[in-house]
């Protein structure tokens, strides 16, 4: 097993992300950061992360010529431990994994040469949020009324990140892919996609082999979109 082979534990810190740069120099692979708080947590485009007490907060190092795979991957290792608890999450492209229509976790990826540094935050025990989220994010605990001990979920998406991870080792990210089209909430959405180049709008078809989100765009082409902020459209239906 490479992820979680070697843990640094902190019951605080500012953002597992920022400590798994500062060790990349000595850092083996698999190696993991794990908090119980953060105080400066981050999600994608440096948004922050309400990192309280009750969630999981990690960052896995990882070495690896397919980047731009670790959040798929990512994504279907947490939706396969909760569906080992029988709970049904569902994959928003492209870091997002939902519960009842509401955010309950997020993967961040930074690409350091030839490293890729996986973050994850999953909302698990949480018992309330901010006025701001409390509409958009919500935890396994409000949604299920069930209290999961921590390193017993982290425990298990060790071993479900690191099945995966291997499949993309041994050139089998096809197997991945097809988990990841098995519990993603996209197919059939019409999305709206903002690239620094400009907005996207199209149904939701596939994913690439790559990673990309593959759209029907309304003139009948076809689009690979491999990264930008995606929204579903309000009223799409699959």
């Amino acid at each position: 097993m490479i992820i979680g082979s070697k843990l640094h534990y902190f019951d605080e810190i500012d953002s597992t992300n920022e400590y798994a740069k500062k060790i990349l120099g000595e850092a083996t692979e698999g190696t993991v950061v794990l908090a119980d708080t953060q105080t400066a947590g981050k999600g994608r485009l440096e948004r922050p992360w309400f990192s309280p007490d009750g969630g999981i907060y990690m960052s896995a190092i990882l070495f690896t010529d397919k980047p731009l795979l670790i959040p798929v991957l990512a994504g279907v290792a947490i939706c396969e431990t909760f569906n080992s608890y029988n709970i049904l999450l569902g994959i928003k492209w492209p870091n997002d994994i939902f519960l009842n229509e509401k955010k309950v976790a997020g993967v961040l990826t930074e690409i350091i040469d030839t490293t890729v540094i996986l973050g994850m935050g999953i909302n698990l025990n949480i018992t309330e949020f901010p006025e701001g989220l409390k509409n958009t994010a919500t935890s396994i605990f409000l949604e299920t009324k069930k209290r999961f001990d921590k390193m017993m979920v982290y425990n298990d998406l060790c071993l479900g990140l690191d099945d995966a991870y291997q499949l993309l080792k041994r050139d089998k990210s096809t197997e991945v892919l097809q988990k990841w089209r098995n519990y993603t909430i996209m197919f059939g959405k019409t999305v709206s996609i903002e690239t620094p180049e400009r907005l996207i709008i199209g149904r939701v078809i596939d994913i690439a082999g790559n990673g990309a989100l593959v759209l029907s765009l309304p003139d009948g082409k076809i689009e690979r979109v491999i990264a930008g902020e995606c929204r579903i459209v309000k009223g799409s239906k699959q």
